[in-house]
């Protein structure tokens, strides 16, 4: 228990020290698409509104630095998509991962146009998918910009009210963010276990039905 409260001492003195350095860069590089996937930057942003409730920052800088960040984010992936960024990971072996996302993402923008990169910032890492295929394709970067600051503005406005409001509920300030970390540990859990069942049911699978050779193919 010890640990755990000079955890968050540390943790709170890093915020009150650099604390809208680290809402505007966790917002910025978990909007990339390169560190999107591995960075906790909802997190990051989502307890610099949690120390906004105890006065530790200004909740309208937090609100604000986490909306710069996460447009700037998912800018910088339009203009890596505008040059070309996505034609030398076809050449890796990351493009097995990325190109199923892309797809997705091409299909969505093609269906809804600008409206799909409003909506993507709802639907996880999509945002980062829609930003660079939009870049790829060429997409008006005027209209992708009026549509990612709106939407930008939205996330922010909520996420961080979340945190705010649900900090001011709770009287122990430590209560809240404990609970955001088992949550965030139960996450991973449930997902890594559901990677693994996967892994283990497609092993199972390719034996049961092997694949024919080119010949035997109908």
């Amino acid at each position: 228990m010890d640990f755990l409260n000079n955890l968050l001492d540390i943790i709170k003195q890093q915020y009150a020290t650099f604390g809208y350095l680290i809402v505007f860069l966790g917002a910025y590089f978990e909007n990339t698409i390169f560190l999107g996937l591995i960075l906790p930057g909802g997190s990051l942003v989502l307890l610099g509104a949690v120390y906004a409730s105890d006065g530790t920052l200004s909740f309208p800088l937090v609100i604000l630095l986490g909306w710069l960040g996460m447009a700037l984010g998912n800018s910088t992936d339009y203009w890596l998509g505008r040059l070309g960024i996505y034609n030398l990971i076809k050449k890796t072996r990351f493009n097995a991962r990325l190109e199923p996302q892309m797809e997705k993402a091409n299909k969505f923008l093609q269906k809804r146009g600008g409206l799909a990169v409003f909506i993507s910032h709802f639907i996880g890492h999509l945002r980062s998918f829609v930003a660079l295929t939009a870049g790829t394709v060429h997409f008006s970067f005027k209209r992708f910009l009026g549509y990612e600051l709106a939407a930008a503005f939205l996330w922010n406005l909520l996420y961080c009210l979340l945190g705010f409001f649900l900090a001011k509920s709770v009287s122990n300030l430590d209560g809240i963010i404990g609970r955001v970390g088992l949550i965030m540990a139960g996450i991973v859990v449930v997902g890594y276990t559901g990677y693994k069942l996967y892994q283990r049911f497609k092993a199972r699978s390719n034996k049961i039905n092997p694949a024919k050779p080119a010949g035997e193919l109908e």
